[in-house]
């Protein structure tokens, strides 16, 4: 999948599972941490460009580079703001922003191991390509559109 798929399908999944919060400045911002940081996984493309020895969905398409992430964002935020709540909430943007990639990602041809180093089960359902630009394309739309209509939603404006 590509970025549009993911920041997209990160949207999308996050727009819904943030709703139940209602009028949540920290809720919405789980959501824009998240997008932003769904493409990360991505860097090992650019890191293989330059010669590093690395492989596409390799340890950045894990579920512990979401827990580093997370716990990266988490301490940024809390050093920020001096609170667990925000921790929390970088912690909570940065894991599910990854783990969202790694959804996008098994429904995909290419297998990967998004348990490693816990587990080697590989993963992939073979539901489209990477690069199906109408994939790509739909779930950003959706993706928007499910963000907008969570931010009407939770602001009253529905």
């Amino acid at each position: 999948m590509y970025a549009k798929g993911h920041i997209g399908l990160t949207l999308l999944m996050l727009s819904l599972l943030m709703l139940p919060f209602g009028e949540n400045e920290n809720a919405f911002l789980v959501i824009v941490l998240a997008s932003g940081v769904s493409t990360l996984p991505d860097t090992d493309l650019k890191w293989q460009r330059r010669g590093l020895p690395v492989h596409h969905r390799g340890v950045t398409h894990s579920v512990l580079f979401a827990m580093i992430i997370g716990s990266l964002m988490g301490v940024f935020f809390h050093y920020l703001y001096e609170t667990s709540l925000w921790f929390v909430t970088g912690f909570i943007g940065g894991f599910f922003g990854i783990i969202c990639h790694l959804i996008g990602d098994s429904f995909t041809f290419h297998s990967f191991k998004p348990f490693w180093p816990f587990s080697n089960i590989q993963v992939a359902f073979g539901f489209c390509k990477a690069s199906d630009k109408k994939v790509n394309e739909n779930l950003m739309v959706l993706g928007g559109l499910a963000f907008i209509l969570y931010t009407l939603a939770t602001i009253g404006g529905l």
